[in-house]
C-alpha cells in the first residue's frame, strides 16, 4: 500500500506493520458535493476493519481527489498526499516506529474534528517528508496520508481533509 520511501529503516518497519494492518479498501459511493462556499468531493471506502470511511476535501485552492485505493490528494495537479487505510492499533504504532526513528520528528499531535492525528517528517538522503496518520472517531480505522510535498503544503492539504465514520 505504501508507494513512497522515506528511510530504509523506518519504512521496513512501517512495510512489516502496514502488512500486519493490511486494510484494502473498496470505494463504495462516491460523489462531488457542492453548495457552500468551496466545493467539496467526497469518497466512502468500505475497509476491510468492517467500517465505512468517508473522506471529504474541501476542493477550494485548486485541490481534488481520487477515488482508488491508494488515494490521491492534489493541489494544482501536484501531489501532496497518497492516502491509505490501516487497523487502529497502527495509530499506536507509527506512534512508536516515529519515536524510535532519529530521523522522524513529531511536528504536532492532537485532535481536529473528532479524530485523534499525528503530523511528522522523516529526513534522510537530503529528501524529507511528511505525513499524518489519523486515527477516525467511533471507527476501527486509521488512515495514513504519506506526503510528497512541503510542510506548508502538507498542512494546508490537511486542512482542507475530513474523516468521518458512516
Amino acid at each position: 500500500m505504501m508507494a513512497t520511501t522515506h528511510t530504509n529503516g523506518f519504512v521496513g518497519r512501517m512495510k512489516k506493520i502496514v502488512a500486519m494492518c493490511a486494510a484494502g479498501a473498496a470505494v463504495a459511493a462516491m460523489g462531488a458535493c457542492g453548495a457552500s462556499a468551496h466545493a467539496e468531493k467526497s469518497y466512502t471506502f468500505n475497509v476491510d476493519t468492517g467500517d465505512a470511511v468517508k473522506v471529504t476535501l474541501d476542493l477550494g485552492g485548486g485541490y481534488d481527489m481520487s477515488g482508488k485505493v491508494p488515494f490521491e490528494v492534489t493541489k494544482d495537479g501536484d501531489e501532496i498526499f497518497e492516502g491509505s487505510f490501516l487497523h487502529e492499533e497502527g495509530y499506536e504504532l507509527y506512534r512508536d516506529e516515529i519515536l524510535g526513528d532519529e530521523n522522524a520528528q513529531i511536528l504536532n499531535e492532537g485532535e481536529r474534528s473528532g479524530n485523534d492525528f499525528i503530523f511528522w517528517k522523516t529526513t534522510a538522503d537530503d529528501a524529507t517528508a511528511y505525513d499524518y496518520v489519523v486515527n477516525v472517531k467511533d471507527s476501527s480505522t486509521v488512515v495514513l496520508l504519506e506526503g510528497t510535498a512541503g510542510e506548508e503544503d502538507a498542512q494546508q492539504a490537511f486542512d482542507h481533509l475530513t474523516f468521518t465514520k458512516e
